[in-house]
This record gives C-alpha cells, structure tokens and sequence, in this order.
C-alpha cells in the first residue's frame, strides 16, 4: 500500500491488500479524526469494509469526508452501498 499525507489530505496510490495494511489506514483515519474535513483521493480498485466502516464512524463523529474515486468499479459499489452523498464521493 501506497499511502501520501498532506494535511487533511490522504492519496492511496495502491490497493490495500494485506490485513497490515487495512490496519495502518485505519490508524491513519484515527489520528485525522479531530479534522472537521478530510478529502481521500482513491486510486486503487477496492476498499475493504473495515475502512467504509471506519469512514463511517468517522463520519459520525462529525468529520465532513469528501472521496474522490479514480476506479469506475469502487465508484458504482459505492455509489450501490449509497454512500455518494454521505461521503460526497465524486469519479475523477
């Protein structure tokens, strides 16, 4: 896994494969919690349930999360879960 931080925003340049990497993600949106707006460029073709679920939570507490999705098949599984609006997710 790929992952760049800059401020509130995250660029994965990789897919997430491993279980180590799902839990690296996860404590990176840990510590991006108190930000009121994080913008997650997606350029990879799969994101695992455990992060929708911490993206979620996230969202929850009040953190704004803009996705933007670079991968047509990530964006309609998305867009069928209906997370567009909740995450303003966006296909670039």
């Amino acid at each position: 896994m790929n992952v760049e931080i800059e401020g509130n925003v995250i660029n994965i340049n990789s897919p997430i494969v491993t279980l180590s990497d799902v839990d690296k993600f996860i404590q990176i949106l840990k510590s991006k919690e108190n930000e009121p707006h994080l913008i997650i460029n997606i350029k990879s073709f799969s994101l695992p349930s455990s992060i929708i679920g911490e993206l979620l939570r996230l969202n929850d507490k009040g953190v704004a999360i803009s996705l933007n999705i670079y991968d047509n098949t990530l964006y309609e599984l998305l867009k069928a879960l209906q997370l567009t609006n909740k995450f303003k997710i966006r296909m670039v």
